[in-house]
């Protein structure tokens, strides 16, 4: 087929017409200890441009520099240096308590990622503008949420969604985190899912209180579990989950921190489902912890605890699907722009 090389170029100068004069965009940006991930999002909600970028330090005001050049890199290279910042919002999402309100960062602390041997140091942040900040960098409105409800948006437009109007999303990093949409409206109030209490008698959590979901459940306590109930040093989740599926004389007590921690996340579980009866809980975890192939102990042990929701529940609330999928930060950074679209510009994707 002979292909007329003056109308493509016609037709390609029509189109970047027609975005200079109507189309609108979200940069979404997900930051994690000491990495970020940003992609662009069209106002149909398909991701155009992606990048991810390691940092050196944590310091809030570092950040917002590094987070404003990578929405200015991302926005120069897909969109164009002459892309007016009018019709450009960013979306940005942290692991901890926000203002979605003023954009601002309540508290936002975190150690090292478990997979890096040479650790650098931890961070904290408390009542960082975050959205503010950036707007006044970038020139143009933001948005900024916490992770599980930057990950609940996500499957509201592109998952679970798509077959139900009330679900809930339970995200297992670091920490424990939930988002929740009722009846087709994102639950916008903070839920403090990793802190609610599900042993009495439990373990004291890194909040200060006894018997949090975190105290059992999250990168951190269950490493810590695992080292209390072994004696083993170890560094980080993986070794704690390679103890349990080996051969070694403390495997079985590894396995026993894993099958709590599944227990912890079905007590959480099934408070969601008293409380607001989703159809669905999506729950987001690394794949060594979620996988359950034969042979890999911890996470079945886990996966087979996670699954008893229903012994906690009220019995009228227990037809729940629960589907496990590995951790994806371009999912979270997307969900990031899903909100920022909507919340910046009025754009309100469907399920399709």
């Amino acid at each position: 087929m002979n292909v007329n090389v003056h109308d493509v170029k016609v037709r390609q100068i029509l189109r970047r017409s027609y975005e200079l004069d109507t189309e609108r965009y979200a940069i979404g940006i997900e930051i994690q200890p000491y990495k970020l991930t940003g992609v662009v999002v069209g106002s149909d909600g398909v991701v155009l441009a992606r990048s991810r970028r390691h940092l050196t330090v944590m310091e809030s005001a570092e950040v917002v520099k590094r987070v404003a050049d990578l929405a200015d890199d991302l926005v120069d290279d897909r969109l164009g240096c002459a892309f007016p910042r009018s019709r450009v919002c960013v979306g940005v999402q942290v692991g901890g308590p926000v203002d979605p309100d003023t954009g601002t960062v309540l508290h936002l602390v975190n150690g090292p990622d478990d997979h890096r041997h040479e650790k650098p140091p931890p961070y904290e942040w408390e009542d960082v503008p975050l959205g503010a900040e950036l707007a006044s960098r970038l020139g143009c409105a933001t948005s900024v949420e916490n992770d599980a409800h930057a990950f609940a948006a996500y499957e509201q437009s592109l998952g679970v969604g798509r077959v139900g109007t009330t679900f809930g999303v339970v995200l297992i990093r670091d920490g424990v985190g939930a988002g929740m949409v009722v009846r087709g409206e994102p639950l916008s109030a903070p839920v403090e899912f990793g802190h609610l209490q599900v042993w009495p008698r439990g373990r004291i959590c890194d909040c200060g209180m006894r018997g949090c979901i975190e105290s059992q459940v999250g990168n951190r306590a269950l490493t810590a579990v695992v080292k209390e109930r072994t004696g083993r040093e170890l560094d980080g989740l993986e070794a704690a989950i390679a103890l349990a599926d080996s051969d070694d004389a403390q495997a079985r007590e590894a396995v026993a921190a894993f099958r709590k921690a599944g227990t912890s996340i079905a007590r959480g579980i099934a408070t969601l489902l008293t409380l607001f009866g989703p159809t669905h809980v999506v729950v987001y975890a690394a794949q060594d912890l979620i996988g359950g192939e034969p042979g890999h102990r911890a996470a079945s042990a886990f996966l087979h605890a996670m699954r008893k929701f229903p012994a906690y529940t009220f019995q009228i609330s227990r037809d729940c699907q629960i589907v496990t999928k590995p951790l994806d930060a371009v999912r979270g950074a997307h969900g990031a722009a899903l909100i920022a679209l909507r919340s910046c510009l009025g754009i309100r994707l469907r399920p399709p």
